[in-house]
């Protein structure tokens, strides 16, 4: 028969417990130990990190604009997080029934998930057939109609993922199969590690999440690539001739507002409102003074101002510096 600890016995062990623990973090401190944590792998490196949310909020930002125009409302999409996890906990994370989509990417010759919540997807069918459109309480199997119609909107979904990834790499992914259940997708074993992009989707008031997962190897195998690191490390080294010379050419495309100020004048509201036609207004600059020229709002050059081939023109004088600037 098991003893029954008193309160004191039991109070004398969470004494030593919070002492162990507490010796632990000591020890942690003082030889800067690491901690790591099996189950959720720190695998991409923030500056990969970095990409797969660039990607991944331009997905969002052109989806949603598809979504709004498709079913007629103001459709709002954020990406809420990246995460490194287990496929396992994935997997179990999805409550059947589900709206799963098996994407086969064919430069890595591998597959990736799209999970779309049924709520969504009943949603966007009704709107699609002209109804109101309303979120279902009751969670339910998308039918082999809906899906058929939903066929659609994932191959748009397909088509600005692999635009996306086309910025850092070539990606070309297509839909291969749909299913209900997540424990019949496995792409990959419960074990290997998967990189989770978790993207709210608002329409109306109702918020719903739909979800990509990349097993980490095709994330791997394409941030590995030299040219994809030459990108990541881009910041990191001196640019080459061909580089600087594209920045210098998209450079002297760049177009500028430029214009010239005539004079300034003050007057009050009151003799603003009772301007009338003919009227004369005195300004503070003289006919024989040069004119600022600003671009883009900046004076840069001073000028005089005239006419060539029968249209008004400036003659720029001088280039004004910083300390005329603050003269």
């Amino acid at each position: 028969m098991a003893k029954i600890l008193s309160q004191d016995e039991i109070d004398a062990l969470l004494s030593n417990v919070s002492n162990e623990e507490g010796e632990l973090e000591q020890l942690a401190h003082e030889q800067k130990i690491s901690v790591y944590d099996w189950k959720h792998p720190n695998l991409v490196s923030k500056e990969q990190m970095r990409l797969l949310e660039n990607i991944h909020e331009a997905v969002c930002r052109n989806f949603g604009v598809f979504l709004s125009a498709q079913l007629r409302m103001i459709v709002e999409m954020n990406l809420l997080a990246i995460d490194q996890i287990m496929y396992s906990e994935f997997v179990m994370s999805i409550a059947p029934p589900s709206c799963i989509y098996v994407l086969d990417e064919e430069q890595a010759e591998s597959n990736f998930v799209l999970e779309i919540n049924p709520q969504l997807a009943i949603f966007v069918v009704e709107r699609l057939f002209g109804g109101r459109g309303s979120f279902v309480a009751n969670v339910r199997p998308v039918s082999v109609i809906e899906q058929k119609v939903m066929n659609r909107v994932v191959d748009r979904i397909a088509f600005e993922i692999n635009r996306n990834w086309h910025m850092l790499a070539p990606f070309d992914s297509k839909v291969t199969r749909f299913e209900s259940n997540p424990e019949f997708v496995q792409i990959v074993p419960s074990s290997e590690p998967v990189v989770v992009a978790s993207m709210e989707v608002k329409i109306h008031g109702n918020s719903t999440l739909m979800n990509i997962c990349y097993p980490y190897m095709l994330i791997s195998n394409i941030l590995s690539r030299p040219e994809v690191q030459e990108k990541v490390l881009f910041g990191a080294k001196e640019p080459s001739e061909i580089e600087t010379k594209q920045v210098k050419q998209n450079l002297v495309r760049t177009p500028l507002d430029l214009k010239a100020v005539l004079g300034r004048g003050h007057i009050s509201i009151d003799e603003f409102i009772k301007l009338k036609e003919g009227d004369v207004i005195k300004l503070e600059t003289r006919t024989d003074q040069a004119l600022p020229v600003y671009v883009n709002n900046k004076h840069v050059f001073d000028s005089i101002v005239g006419t060539h081939k029968r249209r008004f023109a400036l003659r720029i004088l001088d280039q004004v510096n910083e300390d005329k600037h603050h003269g």
